[in-house]
């Protein structure tokens, strides 16, 4: 039998190597078992749901756009502008300026579909305006 010393160590450093395991996997098995509890006492967060609260901009909702309103101006008048043309209340040339033309054709809008008629374009005017329930000036 070959009594190398090479491989003599070798077998002793595998013997070391076996019994750490051992005594790891002794020490690390309650350990791991109780990890495995813990996390099944923890609740599993579900995946949200569409058409909830947490899936909305709830900032848009805290502070809304303001109102359109004389002396506006800009993209935003422009849309309001052709909007209103296309439902027969606004006879001028689109601008995008709110003058005292646009503020005419938001009032009578506003009256024609049952909204407070102020002359400002806020959320509710401009959600009704822009919705297929908008009633048409004839």
């Amino acid at each position: 039998m070959n009594k190398n010393p090479k491989v003599i160590a070798g077998i002793i450093g595998i013997a070391v190597l076996l019994a750490g395991c051992i005594v790891l996997a002794t020490y690390m098995v309650p350990t791991i078992k109780e990890v495995q509890r813990e996390m099944s006492l923890t609740p599993t967060p579900l995946p949200p749901v569409p058409d909830t609260v947490r899936d909305k901009d709830l900032t848009a909702e805290i502070t809304p756009e303001p109102a359109l309103h004389n002396g506006s101006q800009g993209e935003k008048v422009w849309k309001l502008q052709e909007r209103l043309q296309a439902l027969g209340y606004y006879k001028d040339a689109v601008d995008g300026q709110f003058g005292p033309g646009t503020r005419e054709a938001v009032i009578a809008f506003q009256k024609k579909n049952g909204l407070d008629a102020d002359g400002l374009a806020g959320e509710e005017t401009q959600r009704v305006l822009y919705s297929d329930a908008a009633i048409a000036n004839e």
